[in-house]
């Protein structure tokens, strides 16, 4: 109603004007045409109404908003014209008509305008931003940015020589990335926010090198497939990562593909509640499965992704249990009760020093675990079953290397009588993960320092979880039989190069980095690959296939391996245990 009132002021003001240009201050000529003016005025102010003018929220009003209140303008004029050619029931030189329309279109846009300005100025807040990126997405950003009181944007910074120099809302956008710390100094730039969502890795590591970070914040938005999927918002905002660094590449998969083996099944996931398990659990959900059971052994971390997914997936039903793989008869019960008709197995022990100092658990997890999850697939006919290696089982020299290469044996070496798709999907160390040396590396920042790397020859392979269980996902619907699948990896990197980096974006880039020598069962690099291993592309790029042809041992010596190998580690011969264990995996 106080809109209508000001519109209703301001196109009485843009009428006297217009009476006012055409007959200066001859009130005779103004008097014969007043009636007309407040005719044009009462039909502006009537289709402005029935045009939905004043259902727009005016103060996150866009261009098509304003297009919307010309278009109520334009009507109420056009209709004033009409009736006045065909009743004549008043006179109005089309002049005056024309200026009243301009004029009202001109003071009523402005009006909104200034007041979208007040709002953005008074509640823009203090945190002097400057965001890294011209595009849509910055833009975009920048007007949240300041509505909702996050801070007073004051600079972009762009590569793109078309757009340095100019001025985008009043801000005026600096560049190249090069000269991103002469902006922050001469502005008092408190935040940087990279607003970049199809930034490579590469280019997110060249933006980080040209910023001091101790001097300012550093924060950016998610990678463009996160982006696509709801658009972006200031809750988005986030400190940037290593993952941001390491492993922002989008991965593309084949929806149909995974819809088609995924939608209404029921899925069941081992390790639920780890790090890898967790994002399964979350991606597959995306499908529509008709249900999903999380299966882990920590209750807490079970509970936590039960919690989420059911607030983020009403439509799916899931299956919250605690259990422990090893658990033949337990592990039974869960497959009679829920008849899953995918498996994910990403329970394991993964920690290479602890399961050095324990032969024994590793192959109970490791290998009896999947021996126990293998074979009642094939008794109660599971569709797919995806299991999660490591590079580690890769010529392995620890027990946790060696436990997942045995388990990848096992799998292999299962008859063909059993219907089961087994898809064996190898990669390297994922960012972030639970038990990852990030996690070791960051507590350590945070205390100070000094940071402990084992040596500085230490190379691993790095992958984001997202992406690493997208690959995983896909390549369970590639799966026709017994396949090992590898990840591309890209190049190992330095796990000294991680340290710095994370001390870079911490604000800490001076802090001590200690070696205090390699820990048994750690290798220098790891593998992906036995050298007798031939890797062939699939459909995606990211994906190879490791073709067996015929395994030197059967499923069933496996088993009896397995049994003779915990008996000997019960009996403290764990010595002879690892002999024994080596030469089967050497098949």
């Amino acid at each position: 109603m106080v809109l209508f009132l000001i519109d209703t002021l301001l196109l009485i003001l843009a009428g006297i004007m217009a009476l006012l240009v055409r007959f200066g201050t001859n009130t005779t000529e103004i008097k014969k045409f007043y009636s007309g003016v407040v005719t044009l005025i009462v039909f502006i102010a009537v289709a402005n109404v029935l045009n939905g003018s004043y259902k727009i929220v005016w103060r996150h009003a866009t261009s098509r908003d304003l297009i919307v209140l010309l278009r109520g303008l334009f009507l109420g004029y056009a209709t004033t014209l009409i009736s006045l050619h065909y009743f004549h029931f008043v006179r109005l030189p089309r002049s005056v008509g024309m200026l009243t329309f301009l004029g009202s279109a001109f003071l009523l846009i402005t009006a909104r305008l200034f007041y979208q300005f007040l709002l953005l100025n008074k509640n823009a807040g203090s945190k002097r931003v400057a965001i890294v990126g011209a595009g849509e997405t910055g833009v975009s950003l920048s007007g949240q940015l300041r509505r909702n009181g996050y801070g007073k944007v004051l600079a972009f910074i762009d590569d793109d020589p078309s757009k340095i120099g100019r001025t985008i809302a009043g801000i005026r956008i600096y560049g190249p990335i090069e000269i991103i710390m002469d902006v922050v100094d001469n502005l008092d730039i408190q935040e940087l926010i990279i607003a970049l969502p199809s930034a490579s890795s590469e280019q997110m590591q060249r933006i980080l090198s040209n910023i001091d970070t101790t001097k300012v914040r550093v924060k950016t938005i998610p990678p463009i497939d996160k982006v696509l999927d709801k658009g972006i918002s200031i809750k988005d905002i986030k400190d940037i990562s290593l993952q941001d660094i390491l492993g922002r590449e989008p991965v593309k998969v084949n929806l149909k593909e995974i819809s088609g083996y995924v939608l209404d099944k029921c899925v069941l996931i081992t390790g639920a509640g780890g790090s890898i398990g967790s994002e399964i659990a979350r991606q597959i959900s995306r499908f529509s499965p008709s249900r999903v059971v999380l299966l882990g052994r920590g209750e807490n971390s079970i509970y936590e992704i039960f919690n989420e997914l059911k607030e983020g997936f009403p439509n799916v039903h899931f299956e919250p249990f605690i259990g422990d793989i090893a658990d033949e008869h337990l592990m039974e019960l869960v497959f009679r009760n829920f008849r899953p008709d995918i498996v994910f197995h990403a329970a394991a022990h993964k920690h290479v020093f602890l399961m050095q100092t324990n032969l024994y658990e590793a192959i109970r997890v490791n290998v009896v675990g999947t021996i126990n999850l293998a074979k009642l697939s094939c008794k109660y006919d599971v569709e797919r079953f995806v299991f999660i290696s490591t590079d580690k089982a890769v010529n392995p020299v620890s027990y946790m290397g060696a436990s997942k290469r045995l388990a990848e044996l096992y799998i292999l070496s299962i008859p063909n009588s059993c219907e089961t798709k087994f898809a064996i999907v190898r990669f390297g160390n994922v960012i972030g993960s639970r038990g990852s040396v990030f996690w070791k590396f960051k507590k350590q920042i945070e205390n100070g320092g000094p940071i402990t790397v084992t040596d500085p020859r230490m190379k691993r392979y790095w992958m984001s979880i997202p992406e690493a269980v997208a690959l995983v996902i896909q390549a369970g619907a590639f799966s026709s039989g017994r396949d090992l699948y590898v990840l591309d990896m890209g190049e190992q990197i330095p796990v000294e190069k991680i340290a710095k980096t994370l001390a870079r974006l911490m604000g800490r880039p001076d802090v001590e980095i200690k070696y205090t020598g390699p820990m048994p069962g750690e290798k220098f690099e790891e593998e992906l690959l036995y050298n007798f291993e031939q890797p062939r592309p699939t459909e995606h790029p990211k994906i190879m296939k490791v073709c067996y042809e015929s395994l030197k041992i059967s499923d069933q010596e496996i088993e009896t391996v397995v049994e003779d190998i915990l008996r000997l580690s019960l009996n403290g011969e764990e010595k002879k245990a690892w002999e024994m264990l080596r030469r089967v995996i050497a098949v």
